[in-house]
């Protein structure tokens, strides 16, 4: 898998994981969801070569994504999700 194929996969996943209309189902769904998301994103930090200051600062963003939607705070979850997917940490990385 290329480098923007990672990338672009872990977006869609981050966007996968804010998906929660039915609480019990979200619940149910989250691990697998966490699981392509730290998947997507194992598969591309090897391959970043000019923005690997960058994944340290992403790491802890997910980290603390992943922190806020398993202590029951959804909206924050949501929230950092969708921070990493639209101010372009992700899809712009290189």
């Amino acid at each position: 898998m290329t480098l923007n194929e990672s990338l672009s996969y872990l977006a869609d996943a981050l966007v996968g994981i804010t998906l929660r209309k039915d609480p019990h189902a979200f619940r149910m769904a989250y691990k697998s969801r966490k699981a392509r998301i730290l998947e997507y994103w194992a598969e591309a930090k090897p391959k970043l070569r000019r923005d690997v200051d960058r994944i340290a600062p992403i790491d802890a963003l997910m980290d603390e994504m992943f922190y806020a939607f398993e202590s029951g705070n959804q909206d924050k979850g949501v929230l950092i999700a969708m921070a990493l997917w639209g101010c372009g940490h992700i899809k712009k990385l290189r």
